[in-house]
């Protein structure tokens, strides 16, 4: 099914927001589409959320409306044909904000929440809490689908090491996250850090989280703070410097009055800090038995409590320990079955309303012959590029025993994603390709601005997901096609985790999927959100022993994996056709593929550059294929795109093929060089190249201008003995093991074993 959320406001930081995002992942791991929609869009997140305005749902759509404190989507949502379903996260009593002007608004925000009872098929309180509210205001199908953390972004080595050196010292500091409000009791911990000052005379108090520094409240906060020492309000913080406060911090203290479930408790819990926390409204089901939970302010009894949870160590441990068993009942895995039980009762609800007598189920597929297979890819047909080049070289083979559906994009050029190729069903080979529509196009230049901003720091699973989308293709028709069709297929294969389309289509149809991942040690191989893709599905096809001990380092418990790669079906290459053709009569070097800097084009040229100035009979430099750059210079023949044959034929002639770029999988190129005699020369940067030159013995590495230098001219010394291995080596990748091994893991998918 498609299930959209309507959220009032969509910012770094927002905890209605963020709890969204949490349920689309949750929602995609069940099989369902999911699209957000917002009242308020930050500009940072605008890929990954479209207006509220642009909702447009199906009648069988459904529709979870967040519920914000007088949100006028409120009235959107009553209006809207389709399935309805509210999540509640609270509503703080109107008492604390007494005398702000705001009592009026909460009234009616709680008015609001009754009047939506009549209106909607589904009502989820992220707490027993906020469920038993939600049945006060007269919803009658309510269920609870509790909040959860993502322990490893909370791992020391998630923090802000500047911000944690800073914040680190010797004796009891205590924390607390949260947004500076009265209705969060900040003065209580100002009461609770001045006994804790008669106890510990270094103790700190730290104070995470956004506040407005302009209101009363505020002011006469700081105002008590300096009456006092060692009191630090950090104000809003990135993530890493999130964890860096929670890392260096003994003790998390919470003295909030009313929480609808206390999302930092949980943080705190998975920092590997110590909670107590004030028992009021959601916090005693929060905590689960783990932690503390005080019934009374008694600042001085509490300030001793919290003493000997910093200085005690048999009592941290049991405290520490109940909380990290407490972890695992909120985990992802232990929340997913709640909502799904959540939507069922709903579509039965719903059902019953209309006075059906069962849910509606697909027919049963008709027996079949060949398995019927989707391949999920982000382009597919005449474009360039190594993933999408390995991807049609697979579905082109395995045509001949498998219905093969590919489902991919609309677009040509990766840069933009601009729609180029008309949408829906076309055939491409042998294949039947199935396309949809782009969400929108990408700004390049404020795409690599945006991930500036990112890469390097730790993030949270909102800005994770803002990259995955602003990265892009965002198709939505292709994740509704999975969630309606996806149980017609019989398996699937998705390639490179990078990209939307396997990072999100993955885990919709994950226990019938085989992922290619074509990963390497690039910048976002670091996000955490990529997880689903590596460690959901049934198998891994990898295609080198590096990339899998690549995965491996990074996500412990991935997916089966099992080293394939590609096999290479060489024509015939004709090198004295090539260089008559193109007017070539001195040696050359040659690259083939995608002319743009990620892949160290511009280094190659600055090497080649350097080589010509040194030795007058340097070779030449050829270059074939399209991109941003148009490369020139003294030696250097820039071809752009050449057919097939012209490929093989290059690479008949060549002294060697060049590879410069550091991150790769695998080298295609590399593969295809050495079937037609052509030696490697590789970046030693990349563990790849480096595993496929010494495993061949058919090249030479280069790291610098002098070491270029050196195995070009080894090349040019060793070549017949190069040429020798790398026909051997070649001769052993051949597409028949390629096409068993996929062939061998669908039946196993088929089978339903592992």
């Amino acid at each position: 099914m498609v299930v959209h959320q309507l959220i009032p406001c969509l910012s770094p930081g927002d905890a209605t927001g963020n709890a969204a995002i949490q349920f689309q992942g949750l929602l995609r791991q069940l099989g369902h589409a999911s699209e957000l929609y917002a009242g308020e869009i930050h500009p940072s997140f605008r890929a990954l959320a479209a207006p509220a305005r642009a909702l447009r749902p199906a009648e069988d759509d459904w529709v979870l409306y967040h519920h914000g404190i007088a949100s006028p989507l409120a009235g959107r949502l009553v209006h809207l044909r389709c399935r309805r379903g509210v999540v509640f996260h609270n509503i703080s009593p109107a008492s604390f904000y007494r005398g702000t002007g705001l009592e009026h608004a909460l009234l009616g925000g709680r008015a609001q929440l009754a009047a939506l009872a009549g209106h909607v098929d589904l009502s989820i309180g992220v707490s027993a809490f906020n469920a038993a509210e939600l049945r006060a205001a007269g919803h009658a199908n309510v269920h609870v689908v509790p909040l959860f953390v993502e322990p490893e972004r909370f791992a020391p080595g998630r923090a802000d090491p500047r911000l944690r050196a800073e914040l680190e010292g010797p004796g009891l500091s205590v924390l607390t996250v949260s947004r500076v409000v009265p209705h969060k009791r900040m003065e209580d911990l100002l009461a609770l850090h001045a006994e804790l000052l008669r106890l510990e005379p270094s103790a700190r108090l730290l104070v995470a989280g956004g506040m407005d520094d302009g209101s009363r409240y505020v002011k006469g906060l700081r105002q008590q703070a300096a009456a006092l020492r060692n009191v630090r309000f950090l104000g809003k913080v990135s993530h890493g410097g999130l964890v860096a406060a929670y890392r260096s911090s003994r003790v998390f203290v919470s003295m909030s009055e009313h929480e609808g479930f206390g999302v930092p408790l949980v943080e705190a819990m998975a920092a590997g800090l110590p909670v107590a926390a004030y028992a009021a409204a959601a916090v005693p089901e929060t905590l689960g038995g783990a932690g503390v939970a005080f019934t009374a302010k008694h600042f001085a009894a509490l300030a001793e409590l919290v003493r000997e949870l910093h200085a005690d160590p048999v009592l941290r441990a049991s405290v520490l320990g109940g909380q990290q068993a407490r972890l695992r009942q909120l985990s992802a895995e232990a929340v997913r079955p709640a909502l799904a039980s959540g939507l069922a009762a709903g579509e039965a609800h719903v059902q019953a309303r209309a006075q059906r007598a069962s849910p509606r189920r697909p027919p049963p597929r008709p027996a079949r012959k060949r398995p019927r297979v989707g391949v999920l890819v982000q382009r597919y047909g005449d474009v360039a590029g190594g993933a999408e080049a390995h991807a049609r070289m697979v579905v082109e083979r395995l045509s001949a025993h498998w219905d093969i559906t590919v489902l991919t994009g609309c677009a040509e050029d990766h840069l933009t994603w601009e729609d180029r190729f008309p949408p829906g069903r076309s055939r491409v080979g042998s294949a039947e390709v199935l396309r949809f529509e782009g969400a929108h196009a990408r700004d390049m230049r404020r795409f690599n601005a945006f991930s500036r901003t990112l890469f390097g720091a730790p993030q949270d699973l909102a800005h994770e997901q803002a990259w995955i989308a602003a990265q892009g293709p965002v198709l939505p028709g292709l994740y509704r096609h999975l969630a309606a069709e996806g149980r017609r297929y019989d398996g699937f294969v998705a390639f490179t985790y990078l990209y939307a389309p396997t990072a999100w289509g993955v885990p919709m149809v994950a226990d019938r999927c085989l992922v290619v991942p074509t990963a390497h040690d690039e910048p976002a191989f670091q996000f955490d959100a990529f997880g689903d893709v590596f460690r959901r599905p049934r198998c891994l096809l990898v295609n080198t022993p590096e990339e899998k001990a690549l995965i491996s380092a990074r996500f412990p418990g991935h997916a089966r994996a099992r080293v394939v790669g590609v096999g290479v079906d060489a024509a015939p290459g004709e090198a004295a056709r090539f260089r008559a053709k193109h007017g070539l009569r001195r040696p050359y070097l040659l690259y083939v593929g995608r002319l743009e800097a990620g892949k160290n084009v511009p280094w190659l040229l600055s090497l080649h550059a350097r080589l010509r100035r040194a030795y007058h009979d340097a070779p030449e430099l050829v270059l074939a294929g399209s991109g941003e750059l148009r490369p020139s210079g003294d030696g250097v023949r820039c071809l752009g795109r050449i057919d097939e044959q012209d490929k093989w034929d290059a690479l008949a002639g060549a002294l060697a093929v060049v590879v410069p770029s550091q991150h790769e999988s695998l080298s295609l190129l590399a593969l295809e060089g050495m079937s037609q005699g052509a030696p490697l020369l590789a970046n030693a940067a990349s563990a790849v190249l480096a595993g496929q030159a010494r495993r061949s013995g058919a090249g030479h590495l280069f790291s610098d201008a002098e070491s270029f230098a050196l195995a070009v001219q080894r090349v040019g010394q060793e070549r017949d003995v190069l040429s020798r291995r790398g026909l051997a080596f070649a001769a052993r990748h051949g597409w028949d093991k390629v096409v068993a091994a996929y062939r061998e893991e669908l039946a196993k998918i088929r089978e339903g074993g592992r």
